[in-house]
């Protein structure tokens, strides 16, 4: 069964389709309100910082900006088993948002000429919060954990066109700090836990 996170991030995602077809249809001094809401790195340089977070979840109205929504959703929903026991309904979506942020704002590297968008920044920061989550809580890799993310990764990064890896990487190594103090976190609270109750 899917958690009430995992459900919730893959119906966002979904609406952001919906949202980046009606902002395309209104203009704020000439420009498509669209362009403010994903992430286009010349209007960022200029101080367009919302769109870092709005650019998670709104996509553009077209083949590209369906397929990465779709995939997008059904990634969320397939990891959710995965994430939900790692990590509590809030620090779910803060290390989204948190991830997501830093991965864009990595993405800015690809210069002032790119326009980005999806959550796929965000949502490799939450796997790679779970692989370091598991070693801060077990003292151990779990190596399938490890290799599945591995191959993701390196699929989704760099075999498929259009793809921001930057923000895939920006977001998968503040993951895997924001995993590791969650891990550590969370085996603290055990550990204490389990002493108060002998």
């Amino acid at each position: 069964m899917v958690s009430k996170q995992g459900v919730y991030l893959a119906a966002l995602i979904i609406a952001g389709l919906g949202v980046g077809y009606v902002a395309s249809f209104i203009a704020v001094n000439g420009i498509p309100f669209l362009f403010y809401l994903l992430q286009t790195n010349q209007l960022v340089y200029q101080g367009n910082i919302p769109s870092l977070f709005t650019s998670l979840i709104v996509v553009a109205p077209d083949y590209l900006g369906a397929t990465d929504a779709l995939f997008n959703a059904i990634s969320v929903i397939f990891i959710d088993g995965l994430l939900a026991y790692s990590m509590t309904y809030r620090e779910y979506f803060a290390t989204f948002v948190a991830t997501g942020f830093i991965g864009n704002v990595v993405s800015l590297l690809n210069g002032p000429g790119t326009i980005s968008f999806g959550a796929s920044g965000g949502i490799f920061g939450l796997v790679a919060a779970a692989v370091s989550h598991d070693y801060a809580f077990n003292g151990r890799f779990n190596s399938a954990l490890v290799g599945w993310f591995v191959v993701i990764f390196v699929f989704n990064s760099f075999l498929i066109a259009q793809v921001d890896w930057l923000a895939h990487a920006g977001g998968a190594l503040f993951g895997l700090v924001i995993g590791y103090y969650l891990g550590r976190m969370h085996r603290r609270a055990y550990w204490y836990g389990r002493r108060g109750s002998f």
